[in-house]
């Protein structure tokens, strides 16, 4: 019972950080709506809703009715998963907080083109171009194996590994366009969610 406090307190403090970082972000760019030309899709969207919705109507349900949705829960991780399932939760929440910073009003929730867009390669950007997927897809995997709940584990995991999968190319698309060979260059260097191994020969 103790070890079930904790691993709930974890939650609701990475959940605050999480909220706290993409609020604070969100809000420096909500005035910047000049020269934006919105490249979204309805599919990534619907997809990455699902993975939003189920996050907070399962995570919720953890927080303030632990056990309501019983069937969530028959697969009882052992408590080292949970563990680890912290860890990389947290990890996901410090590579959002470092991209977001280094991003800066250059980013957006939606694939866009901007006016005044600067192509950043510094921070995790350095070493991968969708270092903010990366992270969400860090915190949902955590977030899920923190709370033993294969509902949260897989569903939010999964729907968002579908808008990662037809965002990125989308992204890449655009920024292409805006940026021609410097991007491409930038596209050689880095991988898309891991850093590009390097072939040493």
């Amino acid at each position: 019972m103790e070890r079930e406090i904790i691993f709930r307190a974890l939650f609701i403090l990475t959940l605050i950080a999480m909220m706290a970082i993409r609020l604070y972000y969100q809000s420096k760019i909500l005035r910047d709506k000049k020269g934006i030309e919105i490249k979204e899709g309805s599919v990534s969207l619907i997809a990455g809703s699902i993975a939003a919705l189920t996050s907070i109507v399962f995570g919720m349900e953890y927080i303030f009715f632990p056990g309501f949705f019983s069937f969530a829960y028959v697969l009882c991780y052992p408590d080292w998963i949970r563990w680890l399932g912290g860890f990389v939760l947290a990890g996901g929440i410090a590579l959002l907080g470092v991209s977001h910073h280094h991003l800066g009003k250059n980013f957006h929730s939606l694939v866009v083109s901007k006016e005044n867009q600067a192509l950043v390669e510094t921070g995790s950007y350095r070493w991968i171009r969708h270092p903010i997927y990366m992270a969400y897809l860090m915190n949902y995997l955590g977030g899920g194996l923190l709370s033993s709940n294969w509902v949260l584990t897989v569903v939010p995991v999964t729907m968002f590994a579908v808008l990662v999968a037809i965002r990125m190319g989308k992204e890449e698309k655009v920024m292409e366009e805006k940026f021609g060979q410097k991007y491409i260059e930038y596209e050689e260097r880095t991988g898309r969610l891991l850093p590009r191994i390097k072939r040493g020969g």
